[in-house]
């Protein structure tokens, strides 16, 4: 085999390695995140959030057209599926290219190729089972299509060192630049190749010098500014004429002077065979040519598309959608400066912290707004923020996940120590822990190592160029961000092009270890150097493969797709449903935009509904001809592109106040049959934003414009027509509605009346929950018009991996199940509270979704006031078998750590009410007395009270009345002679316990209850 054959043979062999991976793991629908809105945005060619990826939406449309079979979400992902497999195969001929750059010549012969290109093939096959690149490869998310941009880049330039002596090189430079402008219309992260392109360059024309250094340097940061933000940001403002404040013309006339002068300067030069200026000029004209995909934005908004993000139809608006202005800035220092509560919480770990003064600021409406001002910042602890955070934590960890290994899914988990009694139980109990931690024994980081240094030594000015790239690709990329601690997700899919340069050296360090080992033995190598190979590819990439396949395999995840149908089959017609974050609202767009499920619902994002754009679609727009929401707000309010503006709606600062909703007494009739209320023709509710200072008395709070949206809302339908919260939505957005919640499904719905409800109780409209929660849909059939009933696909598969974001739903379902056998209880039926905790059982897996040692047991007390023993009994040896482990000593972190365990019962509560469950007294007893001792209260009173029951208990359950009437006599004496006010307070219900005793027993009782009657009973039990 000729050494042509030899290469392309293992381009081909990692292309279809990668492919196949790739294929057998991709989700089958719409995943979570963000990949439901770019899905939607794809099929529908629609405006998803700034700043936009209309090349991604253009390919992805491309993929949807031509691929006319399969789920329609899963096209999509073929993208990235695709766009993984191709970077792969670029970065194993990148590998090949550096590996023959030092070595001064291509391969010679079979041992010489085997080196080469087996070298080169198990860095790309590292990469290939990376954590985070395989990740990315198996959804519709932007950061596959972005990283082989990177790589395409990247192999040109390579092949532009290798050409770079004969005629015609510079169409690799031009190729490049156009490339670079085409990948903004995915994402900036191939804008950052622009520096190590620079480097390559400068070191392949000249003998580097400090002057020549610098001056590249300083050119290659002209270049970056000249593209970003100068054309992606700056050009766009100035034709608009809003690049510098109230310009106007004067903008408009630098941006022709700058498009003439270049259009001057390119012919001038290459009228005077200026020929690298002539590139430099083409270059920069190529980088606005593949921009100008961003024109697909502005069409796209005029034509005025269901999902329409901050509705970017102008140049105006389309340089703030390119600005990312809906989300802000986030300043380079101090490096801890969002103010959101549970964000600050974190803040003191480390170092002291101090907040910003808030200045009130008074608008000339009238309006107060607060204005955040760092008066004083302690510097040493932003650094150890912005060290031991944002650079280890935000990226170190990611960068060990990728090649030492990873403790468990869990977010914030640690990566795998060699030969550590790791705390990965902390991060793994119970949760698909069969597959973690996933190790590595940190072979892929020494192989990496070994070829950084390796690359160092034979080729420093390649390697500098290469490790500029890992480190904006990576470090430098996470402290820019200044990211605030804590995330909503991992974020490690940010720096898969450092991963990919990490990749590129695993492979030069197989090649290292060869070269080695083949200068022992001049002739006859190539059996060596196939068994080095064969030994790293099974050390590296195999292992990875083993213990990462498991943990990448989302075939047979369908939740995303039915988390978001059940939502929208939980409403009535017409609807209008808040939701609040990414995982409620995406994946329903998706279903309308898409599967065209119940597109009369109108979905409100609580989240997006502070921005003006948004509230401004809710009123004016009919989404698939959806009703209009008939909003008071004026239009001049609500359409301004300044939300400083006066007249703008905003936010506002407001004790508790009192808000109140004109609804027909028809409508009051079918909530309550108080002649009161009905006659009163309307609904108040205390209006609650968001606590604004700590302290102050009375209470202030910040009145969002969500709240005001919510408040808008109910005025305006006056309930005739239904509104709900998504279950998903928390608390902080309730706007203090709590009490006016029926649940219905996986919504909430809001009532006109007071439904009395009970702090995370809700109640329940029987009719729709049995049709929702016992009507399951099989298969993948589904409905697209109005119809109760849910899909719970797979949920009880242990074929099907979830990691940790798809599994956060699962609680949402236990509670809904829980909280309606609760209510069916509550009015007498136990049947139907056994039928719903069974089909709970049924189709969601309590092996797969571990719950709280706390929730085992109330599901274990819900089927036991239903009578069903076995399920209890099954239940209570759950909780107490969760609880046992819990109380273990070297398991005591655990408890007080994981917040999916519940803060506020001790493991010894619950496993002294399983052990009584399951008639185990002298267990119980012990338990109690454990849990005393843990909170050091081991001779209270009230602990001792319990004890003293159960063992009453305990003879009664054998039948031997006669020694528990013996042992309550024993205990009342013990109590009287106590003198303790509250042991005092349970004799009389002793007392009437031992009555009940004797009947049972057979012996003579008096049918009158003991001095103080049923009322003392009762209220000693209550003590």
């Amino acid at each position: 085999m000729d050494t042509k054959t030899l290469h392309r043979a293992f381009g081909i062999l990692v292309f279809a390695l990668a492919l196949v991976t790739y294929m057998l793991t991709v989700q089958p629908s719409v995943p979570f995140w963000d990949c439901g809105e770019f899905s939607a945005a794809a099929i529908q060619q629609q405006v998803p959030h700034p700043p936009g990826a209309p090349l991604f939406l253009m390919v992805g449309k491309v993929f949807h057209v031509l691929l006319p079979f399969g789920d329609e979400g899963w096209r999509i992902n073929l993208v990235s599926v695709l766009s993984s497999a191709f970077c792969v195969l670029l970065l194993y001929l990148i590998s090949v290219i550096v590996i023959n750059n030092f070595r001064g010549e291509k391969p010679k012969d079979f041992g010489e190729g085997l080196m080469v290109y087996g070298s080169s093939f198990i860095g790309a096959a590292a990469f290939i089972f990376s954590d985070t690149f395989w990740f990315n490869a198996v959804e519709s998310e932007v950061y596959a299509a972005s990283t082989l941009f990177v790589a395409i880049i990247v192999w040109l330039i390579m092949r532009w060192h290798e050409e770079a002596d004969n005629p015609g090189n510079e169409r690799y430079l031009l190729m490049i630049a156009y490339l670079i402008g085409l990948s903004i219309g995915v994402h900036l992260l191939a804008v950052l190749t622009i520096f190590p392109i620079a480097l390559i360059i400068y070191f392949r024309k000249n003998e580097p010098g400090l002057l020549s250094f610098l001056v590249m340097g300083v050119a290659a940061v002209a270049a970056f500014g000249m593209v970003y933000p100068g054309i992606v940001k700056w050009l766009p403002a100035m034709i608009d004429g809003n690049w510098t404040i109230n310009a106007g013309k004067l903008d408009r006339i630098v941006a022709g002077f700058l498009v003439l002068f270049t259009a001057v300067f390119i012919f001038w030069s290459w009228r005077n065979n200026r020929n690298l200026l002539v590139v430099v000029g083409s270059c920069f004209v190529l980088i606005f040519v593949g921009y100008s995909t961003y024109t697909h934005i502005l069409l796209r908004a005029n034509a005025h598309p269901p999902m329409n993000e901050n509705n970017p139809n102008d140049l105006s608006s389309l340089v703030s959608y390119l600005g990312r202005e809906q989300y802000g800035d986030a300043p380079m220092w101090p490096r801890r400066y969002d103010t959101r509560p549970h964000i600050q919480r974190n803040f003191n770990a480390y170092g002291e912290w101090y907040p910003p003064d808030r200045e009130r600021v008074e608008r000339e409406d009238g309006v107060v707004l607060a204005v955040p001002v760092f008066n004083q910042v302690n510097a040493a602890g932003e650094f150890n923020y912005l060290i031991d955070y944002q650079a280890s934590h935000m990226y170190g960890r990611y960068f060990a996940w990728n090649f030492i290994g990873r403790v468990s899914d869990i977010q914030d988990a640690p990566w795998t120590k060699i030969g550590a009694d790791e705390d990965y139980w902390l991060y793994g109990v119970g949760t698909f822990a069969e597959h973690f931690p996933a190790r590595f024994f940190a072979l892929p980081l020494l192989f990496g190592l070994l070829g950084l240094f390796f690359q160092a030594f034979r080729d420093p000015r390649m390697a500098i160029a290469y490790f500029v790239l890992f480190l904006l690709t990576g470090i430098i990329a996470a402290l820019q961000q200044n990211q605030q601690n804590p995330q909503p997700r991992e974020r490690d899919y940010f720096y898969t092009g450092s991963f990919m340069v990490f990749a590129m050296w695993i492979g030069l360090g197989v090649y290292f270890i060869a070269e080695q080992l083949r200068r022992q033995r001049e002739a006859g190598y190539a059996p060596l150097v196939a068994v080095i190979l064969i030994l790293s590819f099974v050390a590296v990439p195999a292992n990875m493969a083993w213990q990462g396949w498991a943990i990448h395999d989302r075939s047979g995840n369908y939740l995303p797709f039915d988390y978001a149908y059940n939502i929208l089959q939980s409403v009535e017609e017409n609807a209008i449903v808040f939701t609040n974050g990414d995982n409620d609202t995406f994946p329903v767009w998706y279903l309308q935009d898409v599967a065209g499920v119940r597109r009369d619902v109108r979905i409100v994002n609580l989240s997006l509904g502070n921005t003006l754009w948004y509230v401004d679609q809710l009123k004016n727009e009919r989404p698939w001809n959806a009703e209009q929401i008939p909003l008071s707000f004026s239009d001049a309010s609500i359409q301004t592109r300044d939300e400083n503006s006066p007249v703008a709606l905003t936010y506002y600062i407001d004790r508790e106040r009192t808000m109140e909703v004109s609804v027909s007494p028809d409508i009051l009739r079918q909530y309550t049959d108080d002649p009161a209320i009905i006659n009163s023709g309307k609904m108040s509710w205390q209006l609650i934003g968001d606590p604004y200072g700590s302290g102050s008395e009375p209470q202030e709070y910040v009145i969002r414009v969500q709240d005001q949206l919510v408040t808008d809302i109910l005025k305006t339908t006056r309930f005739e027509r239904p509104v709900y919260y998504s279950m998903s939505v928390g608390p902080d957005a309730y706007a203090g509605l709590e009490d006016f919640f029926r649940l219905e499904g996986m919504c909430l719905r809001v009532c006109p009346v007071s439904q009395n409800n009970q702090s995370g109780f809700f109640a329940c409209n029987e009719a729709i929950m049995d049709q929702t929660l016992l009507n399951i849909i099989p298969g993948n059939d589904y409905h697209k018009q109005q119809h109760y009933g849910w899909k719970l696909r797979n949920l009880n598969n242990p074929d099907v991996y979830y990691d940790e974001s798809n599994r956060r739903p699962v609680p949402s379902y236990r509670n809904i199940y829980l909280n309606y056998a609760t209510w069916q209880l509550n009015q007498g039926n136990k049947e139907k509270a056994t039928a719903v905790m069974d089909t709970l059982d049924k189709y969601i897996s309590s092996k797969m979704f571990p719950m709280p040692f706390a929730t085992e047991m109330q599901i274990a007390e819900i089927y036991s006031r239903a009578g069903a023993e076995r399920q209890a009994e099954h239940f209570a040896q759950m909780a107490l078998e969760s609880s046992d482990f819990l109380l273990q000593p070297e398991n005591r972190q655990l408890w007080n750590t994981r917040e999916r365990y519940t803060y506020s019962y001790n493991p010894a509560q619950i496993a002294a009410d399983a052990s009584t469950m399951l008639g185990n007294y002298d267990a119980a007893m012990d338990y109690w007395q454990q849990y005393g001792e843990s909170i050091g209260r081991g001779d209270d009173p009230s602990l001792q009270g319990i004890i003293d029951q159960l063992r009453i208990e305990k003879y009664e359950s054998e039948g031997k009345y006669s020694e528990a009437i013996a042992e309550a006599e024993k205990v009342i004496e013990s109590y009287r002679n106590s003198g303790h006010q509250y042991l005092n307070a349970l004799i009389p219900q002793i007392e009437f316990q031992i009555m009940d005793l004797k009947r049972k027993a057979g012996f003579p009782v008096s049918d009158s209850l003991p001095e103080g009657g049923a009322d003392a009973a009762s209220g000693g039990a209550n003590q």
